[in-house]
This record gives structure tokens, C-alpha cells and sequence, in this order.
């Protein structure tokens, strides 16, 4: 009856020697605990200090055989695979500065900027201010000028008078120059006629004739 009582017993205390073997390992590798460090001589080390600054206490329990191969193996598997390098962070002198917009190419300027600010432009030329006069309400220069931007209705009709009787004047004499001008010319037709008469002229015997055929018929 003591055989399958002892069995078990033994059983349990592998399972929990097999389960404290991994735990270790997993405490101190580099996997496990950041808490723990590993000596050269092989003992465990804390790596937290306490606030006060004093030094990490060792801790009396080493490691057994099998753990420190297992460590080694992994060590030098991390070492084969693994390779730590450092590389120096690539800072421009002249960063380009980020204006918001949309941009075709890396430094070409912005071209569509979404957030517009309304800034208020000042001149782009210096004001050319020329010295100003005051002008006296009384004085004949001020009264010449407001005449001659003044409208009268008097002096409306009064011009428009003047210039009708100008033309009118004109017409008249057109008409007297136009009336002299033909007296002339019949005073003319008729000095002809007597000093050479009426054969030599061959531009009015048609007129001639019909009047004479009229004559007739009356």
C-alpha cells in the first residue's frame, strides 16, 4: 500500500523541481526579469536600486550547473544573431520650415495653402504728398473759378440766343451772295447777247427756243 503512495510523492517533487529549473532560467535570462542581473562569477545581482543610492545586495543563492549552460547557449545565440550598432541621427542646418500648404516637390514653395490670413498690405510706395494752398472765398481767383463751373439758366438762354442770331446772319448772307451771284450772271448773258447775239450762244438756245414755242402756243 506504501508502493503507489511513494510513486506519487515523487512524481510531485520532480514536476516541482522541473518547474522551479524553468523558473530560474526565466529569471535569468535576458527574456526574463528586468530586475536581475548576472555576475561573471555566475550569482545573481538586483539591478533596481533603492532611492537612497546604495549598492545592490548579492544574493546568496548561485545557480545550478544545467542553468548556467542554458544561459550560456542562450548568450552566445544572442550574441550570433543579434549585432548592436549606433547610428547617428541625421539633423538638417536648415530645416524647411512647414507652411501649412500643399507641396508638389520637397522644396518647392507652397503652392495651395488652405489656411489663408488676411494681412493688411501697406503701400508698396512712399506717398508722393504735394504742398496744398487755402484759397480766399473773397478773392477774384476763387469767384473766377466758381463762375466758370457755375450754371445760369439766364446766361444758358442768352448764349443760345447770340449763337441762333449768328446763324441765322450766316444763312442771310448766303442767300444775298447766291442771289447777287445769279443777277451777275444774267447781267453777264445779257451783255452778251447784244454784242454778239444770240447764235453765239449755244448753251442757252434750247432755253431759248422753248420759250419761244411757248410764245407761240399762247
Amino acid at each position: 500500500m506504501g508502493g503507489p503512495t511513494n510513486s506519487g510523492s515523487s512524481s510531485d517533487e520532480e514536476d516541482a523541481n522541473w518547474k522551479a529549473a524553468i523558473e530560474s532560467i526565466a529569471a535569468t535570462t535576458t527574456f526574463g526579469s528586468k530586475a536581475f542581473g548576472t555576475a561573471s562569477n555566475g550569482s545573481k545581482w538586483h539591478s533596481t536600486s533603492n532611492g537612497d543610492g546604495e549598492e545592490p545586495n548579492q544574493n546568496s543563492k548561485k545557480l545550478k550547473h544545467y542553468q548556467l549552460k542554458a544561459q550560456k547557449l542562450l548568450d552566445d545565440m544572442l550574441d550570433k544573431t543579434l549585432m548592436m550598432v549606433s547610428e547617428p541621427i541625421d539633423i538638417p542646418d536648415n530645416p524647411i520650415a512647414d507652411e501649412g500648404g500643399v507641396r508638389l516637390f520637397k522644396n518647392s514653395p507652397a503652392g495651395i495653402v488652405f489656411d489663408h490670413k488676411d494681412e493688411i498690405q501697406g503701400p508698396r510706395k512712399r506717398p508722393r504728398i504735394l504742398p496744398g494752398y487755402n484759397l480766399d472765398e473773397k478773392s477774384k481767383k476763387f469767384r473766377r473759378q466758381i463762375k466758370s463751373i457755375a450754371v445760369d439758366g439766364a446766361e444758358i438762354i442768352a448764349t443760345a440766343t447770340e449763337a441762333g442770331q449768328k446763324a441765322l446772319a450766316r444763312l442771310e448772307a448766303k442767300e444775298a451772295a447766291a442771289k447777287a451771284k445769279a443777277k451777275k450772271e444774267e447781267e453777264r448773258i445779257a451783255e452778251l447777247k447784244r454784242i454778239r447775239g444770240e447764235r453765239w450762244l449755244p448753251s442757252i438756245a434750247k432755253e431759248m427756243q422753248l420759250n419761244r414755242n411757248t410764245r407761240q402756243q399762247v
